[in-house]
């Protein structure tokens, strides 16, 4: 079984180089153009910040590599102030437009599995969520940010993936793997996903696309997405809207006891609809985003039901301005609302009915000093309450309550100090939560870039903060924050100008963990802290890109050896591994100009062996099975403005092996794993018609 792996393996990667002296070799023949996105405000050097000798060396070697833009571009997501990507104080992950694109990714799940340490698995009730590091980090462990907006819904913390969101409207997408507490609180413990669309100047007119997706027995998706956008001097507008119709997968579905069903027909359908809008006026910006998701699903909890439809409805607004006080102070107001209603089932003969709503009021005020161009320090407050309203009539929230109220608040400080041989960042978060006390979180970092090289030394607290249903649903023990320790090393080394090798070791630590359990006393769902867990590891990411494509190819390991567990996530014949979650994962995803006009971009994803619950013994035990380890093959062709401008066309195939993966529940909760898709095929289609920029 190994042998007949690791020739599939071979297979794939000897295609994949093979490409490349045949795209170098039609390159000869055409000019060469560099992909418009890595030139924009947001991802350029900041030259300001940098010395004399620092400019002498740009203007000797003249005009920056593709890669060199990408690797230095300033991110903001780990800092608040932006940094290089290179000098961050947190493990940083940037996805471009461009390999979003060429890669054909139909949803985050394609583009995030691409990314180290991201793994996904199943919940309950057709749900699949995010595990990072070897760790199950679905219910408010990951942040997950849409152009600023907390996606996260407040009732669980949960965030749900397959067909959700439009891969069409990113522009690029920032990532900590690792804690990001210390800023953003208490849905960051684990890290943090920015994503950011494009914006009106981006648009700049109209852009169509229509994607679909056909399974061996059924269709895999049918989307639309239409963007407007214009820039009108210091005004910019934009709207987006993407509907569309999915199906988590065509295979059968067997529960813990025997019992099918199968899941196409309309069995596990994955339906969004989505309208962003935005608007900015020289330091003002206004959001609003529309995010309805509606699923169906045939499996419970633990056995298999009549296929029924569950919704995640939510609505974000928000409000910003940045005005500056002199030279040296910037301060920044922001509000924003949240009304969701995630999880809203009615009863059948499984589940009750279920249909809750929370609203989050968020003020939060940020006021930036710099005194000189080698320090800056921000330092603000935010203050959030939540109303949660049970609508259903039988139905209550501990002591008989139809609805609760909490209030949060928070303070944070950070200062960045660039000295000759080092960068400092140090900062903290303070919470103080109505109902489960407070939370304090430091962080410190050490960075510097010195020529081809750069360093990080990370050391961050971060937490998990309770959400509603944690709070209604505590036992008699209580619940309180988890805590997380992590420690982080990072080096770089730019080979050449057109490829740069990462190598990062983590260590996670987690007490007070908040857990899960069905209390059979009382016949309920319950949540406690108890017990500690973690993983360490290492990440080794290699990237290439030149005028002829890409390369990216990164490795992740995780281990538990020697960490405490929780008996809910351990494999008790494999202590060195959770539930789920594969210890050793590879990736490869390419990109390769064949001409001006035709790319052929394959991507390649190993995961090694996995553990899962998949049944029960005659004494009604779990019992666990070995998954072997699996190749994930993908291959999109793409050519651009084919017959018109603006015109492109994308044809390809997901699971080219036909290997149907498997989400495994990373926790032990009598849930079978859940099939994903068969192999799909898979063409996108859009058209963009550009406005004429005026020439100022």
């Amino acid at each position: 079984m190994l042998k007949e792996y690791k020739n599939k393996i071979l297979f794939i990667v000897c295609f994949a180089f093979f490409v490349v002296p045949i795209s170098s070799f039609a390159q000869q023949d055409t000019l060469a153009v560099k992909d418009s996105s890595f030139i924009n405000d947001s991802i350029t050097l900041d030259y300001y910040d940098m010395t004399i000798e620092q400019l002498q060396q740009l203007k000797a070697v003249g005009v920056s590599s593709e890669l060199e833009q990408l690797i230095n571009s300033l991110i903001g997501v780990a800092s608040i102030k932006p940094l290089s990507g290179r000098e961050s104080p947190s493990i940083i992950s940037l996805i471009t437009e461009e390999e979003i694109q060429k890669s054909g990714a139909r949803d985050l799940i394609d583009v995030l599995s691409l990314v180290p340490g991201f793994d996904f698995g199943v919940d309950v009730e057709g749900v699949v969520g995010l595990g990072m590091r070897g760790n199950w980090a679905h219910e408010g462990k990951i942040l997950l940010l849409l152009d600023g907006q907390e996606m996260n819904e407040n009732l669980f913390g949960t965030t749900q993936f397959g067909n959700h969101f439009a891969v069409e409207q990113i522009k690029k997408i920032e990532i900590i793997r690792g804690p990001g507490s210390a800023i953003y609180g208490g849905y960051a413990e684990y890290g943090v996903i920015n994503i950011i669309t494009k914006n009106g100047a981006d648009i700049n007119g109209i852009s169509v696309s229509g994607t679909y997706g056909q399974m061996k027995d059924d269709f895999g998706r049918q989307n639309v997405n239409i963007s407007v956008g214009k820039k009108f001097g210091d005004f910019q507008i934009n709207a987006s809207a993407f509907l569309g119709q999915g199906n988590r997968s065509d295979q059968n579905f067997t529960d813990f006891y025997d019992s099918t069903y199968n899941m196409g027909g309309g069995n596990a359908q994955l339906n969004p609809t989505n309208i962003n809008i935005g608007m900015s006026y020289k330091g003002l910006t206004v959001r609003y985003i529309l995010d309805n998701y509606f699923t169906t699903t045939g499996d419970g909890y633990d056995v298999i039901k009549a296929p029924s439809q569950q919704e995640f409805n939510s609505s974000f607004a928000e409000i910003k301005y940045s005005f500056k006080l002199g030279e040296k102070f910037t301060i920044t107001p922001r509000i924003n609302y949240k009304q969701q209603t995630p999880w809203k089932t009615l009863a059948d003969s499984i589940t009750p009915e279920y249909y809750k709503i929370v609203d989050r009021y968020t003020g939060n005020l940020n006021l930036s000093y710099t005194p000189n161009r080698k320090i800056n320090i921000i330092f603000g407050g935010e203050v959030y309450s939540d109303l949660a309203k049970d609508m259903v009539d039988s139905s209550f929230f501990t002591g008989q309550k139809k609805s609760v109220n909490y209030l949060n608040q928070a303070y944070f400080a950070q200062s960045v100090i660039k000295l000759r041989l080092i960068n400092i960042i140090l900062g903290a978060r303070y919470d103080n939560h109505s109902s489960y006390g407070h939370a304090f979180v430091p962080r410190l970092g050490l960075t510097k870039k010195i020529d081809n090289v750069h360093f990080k030394l990370l050391y961050s607290d971060a937490f998990r903060a309770p959400t509603i249903e944690n709070i209604n649903l505590k036992d008699s023990t209580d619940i309180k924050p988890e805590n997380t320790r992590v420690a982080e090393l990072e080096v770089g080394y730019e080979i050449r100008r057109n490829s740069i090798l990462t190598i990062n070791f983590f260590d996670i630590s987690t007490k007070n963990a908040i857990v899960y359990y069905y209390d059979d006393s009382t016949a309920t769902d319950a949540y406690h802290n108890i017990g500690q867990t973690g993983s360490r590891g290492v990440e080794v990411e290699y990237k290439f890109k030149d005028k002829w494509g890409f390369i990216n190819l990164n490795y992740a390991f995780y281990s538990v050896a020697g960490k405490e567990k929780i008996a809910d996530y351990e494999v008790p014949e494999n202590k060195s591994v959770l539930l789920a979650f594969p210890s050793h994962k590879i990736n490869l995803s390419a990109g390769f100009n064949i001409t001006k006009h035709f790319s052929v971009n394959p991507s390649v994803c190993f995961r090694g062996e996995r553990y899962g619950y998949t049944s029960v013994d005659t004494l009604g035990n779990g019992v666990i099975e070995k998954f072997s380890p699996m190749v994930l093959a993908n291959i999109f062709l793409r050519y651009e403005n084919l017959f018109v401008k603006g015109l492109d066309l994308g044809i390809g195939v997901y699971d080219l092996l036909d290997q149907r993966v498997k989400y495994i529940q990373p926790y032990n909760s009598y849930h079978a794993p859940l099939p994903g898709p068969s192999r799909e095929f898979i063409v996108k289609l859009s058209y963009s018609f550009k406005a004429k920029k005026k020439i100022e």
